[in-house]
């Protein structure tokens, strides 16, 4: 029997991969965060996707405005009407963490989503979901499935897990050759594929020695940040007001091609929100040694 240890847990759901530039949220009461919680609050009123989902970080840390799980889930939702792929996954993240309904499978069509809409960290949580069998029913094909969709697109943490999943001979005594160069891929960004490839006396893949030496990018300052993308808000229509555009009836609603709709979310999925969420979904988790 496969078993997940409480070591590769809290690798994977304690940090998500950055699909941007990582922001780390605090709580802030101070008045300039009030008056940008108020700013992204005008442009969700007047039908802004990507302002509604910033309305639902800053409820979830509590940047400008009191926390509110209740009032994050509803903005997150309401932007995944529109299908805002990051939307989507923090309210799957949301059902199946608890903090939003005590029935966490609500959660898994929101991930399908996000998963369809190129957010494959969704996809991972799938895999691990199908693996785990606490909201779903174990389904080790599926979970198979779901994690080789992450891994194909660069989820270190999936290549990991579904390596083990080879290692372990979950499929198959003649599928454990599967393991090693998945743990390969992984190895760049996962310490533990390196020890498992270590421990199979593999030799390493070039670069992902921890004596190379790697170039640290500090982010942009939040605040920056959310001036630049309320700019933006102010220059892009919302989906439901006409473009100007000379093509008859052709609408953001229509092309969804306006400026930088989604911006906003897509920077920010690697944030204090997503690490909060990730520290419930490894808690939620029974852990076996």
């Amino acid at each position: 029997m496969f078993q997940l240890t409480k070591i590769l847990i809290l690798v994977i759901f304690t940090t998500f991969a950055p699909l941007s530039v990582a922001f780390d949220f605090e709580p802030c009461s101070e008045d300039h965060c009030v008056r940008t919680f108020k700013d992204f609050k005008k442009y969700a009123k007047k039908g802004h996707p990507s302002a509604m989902e910033a309305l639902g970080n800053f409820y979830v840390t509590g940047y400008g405005t009191d926390k509110d799980p209740g009032k994050a889930l509803r903005m997150y939702k309401k932007a995944a009407k529109w299908d805002q792929a990051s939307a989507q996954y923090k309210v799957g993240l949301m059902y199946i963490s608890g903090m939003a309904d005590d029935d966490a499978s609500k959660g898994i069509n929101y991930l399908k989503k996000a998963a369809s809409n190129k957010v494959y960290d969704a996809a991972y949580i799938l895999g691990v979901i199908y693996l785990e069998g606490d909201i779903e029913p174990k389904d080790y094909e599926q979970a198979r499935e779901w994690l080789e969709l992450a891994s194909e697109n660069k989820v270190s943490k999936a290549s990991y897990l579904l390596g083990k999943m080879y290692e372990t001979a979950l499929f198959g005594e003649d599928q454990k050759p599967n393991a090693i160069p998945l743990y390969n891929k992984a190895a760049y960004k996962i310490e533990a594929a390196r020890d498992r490839l270590k421990a199979l006396n593999q030799p390493l893949p070039p670069g992902s020695d921890e004596n190379i030496e790697r170039i640290v990018v500090n982010p942009q300052d939040i605040q920056v940040f959310f001036n630049d993308q309320l700019e933006i808000l102010a220059n892009t229509p919302a989906p439901k007001v006409g473009t100007g555009s000379r093509i008859s009836g052709q609408t953001c609603e229509k092309m969804m091609s306006c400026g930088t709709i989604g911006s906003i979310e897509t920077q920010q999925l690697h944030s204090e929100v997503q690490r909060a969420v990730g520290r419930l979904i490894a808690s939620k988790f029974r852990i076996v040694e």
